[in-house]
């Protein structure tokens, strides 16, 4: 059986991601303040999860994970 290792492991992948989405939301929320937050969170954070659901497909395709 492989070694898995924090590249390869599905759920410390996860764990990265969710906080590397925690960290950009958050960035987001800082600079825009909270009237335009409250605004634009819904379509920020879709953003946001879709950019990282695409580097994960993106990684995975090159072998990478």
């Amino acid at each position: 059986m492989a070694k898995t290792t924090s590249l390869t492991d599905p759920l410390a992948i996860k764990a990265r991601l969710n906080r590397a989405i925690e960290r950009e939301l958050r960035r987001c929320a800082e600079r825009m303040g909270q009237k335009e937050w409250a605004k634009h969170q819904e379509w920020v954070t879709d953003l946001v999860v879709t950019s990282a659901k695409e580097w994960l497909a993106h990684q995975a395709s090159k072998g990478a994970l």
